[in-house]
């Protein structure tokens, strides 16, 4: 499983962005790609567009975006993606916004082809840990608290461990 923070501009310079964390502990299997309403990364495109990308977020939202014109999105859970079987392709890559919650919305929002790409759902987490930020979803999780809830739904409980120690460090540094 490849993991593709998909990072709003305002993310780069954010000294409270948590995705840093999973690029830093694991580069072979998590890499970052600019978000552009103008110029959207052909690869991740071409990925949402043939299935081979799945995009983390939830199947309702709050922003009461439309659906990709299909009447439903089509959403799987990650007990589901476990259970697949992996075709010659490989297993899919998995976007996940990096952003706030306001900012993933309107990256959703304004990519088509975000729309139309399949959706990961997490199954229910805990609260998040995160403070850092103000007015931010009360069920939302930050990037990494993402990452570590999917690994740990994928059998990879080593790399949730490491990286869950990693976001407490972050915290105890950002008090």
């Amino acid at each position: 499983m490849k993991f593709v923070l998909l990072t709003h501009e305002r993310e780069y310079e954010r000294p409270s962005n948590t995705g840093q964390l999973a690029l830093a502990a694991f580069p072979e299997l998590c890499r970052r790609v600019p978000w552009s309403r103008v110029a959207p990364d052909e690869a991740i495109k071409q990925a949402c567009e043939s299935g081979d990308a799945l995009l983390l977020f939830p199947k309702e939202n709050e922003a009461g975006e439309r659906d990709n014109g299909a009447g439903v999105y089509e959403t799987i859970t990650t007990e589901q993606l476990l259970a697949q079987k992996v075709g010659e392709r490989g297993a899919p890559q998995v976007i996940i916004l990096d952003g706030t919650w306001q900012e993933a919305r309107k990256m959703v929002r304004q990519s088509p082809y975000l729309q139309a790409a399949r959706r990961l759902t997490l199954q229910e987490s805990e609260p998040s840990r995160y403070r850092l930020r103000r007015n931010q979803l009360s069920q939302g999780l930050c990037t990494i608290e993402c990452i570590i809830s999917l690994m740990k739904s994928l059998d990879m409980s080593q790399e949730a461990l490491q990286l869950d120690e990693a976001f407490d460090a972050f915290m105890l540094d950002h008090r």
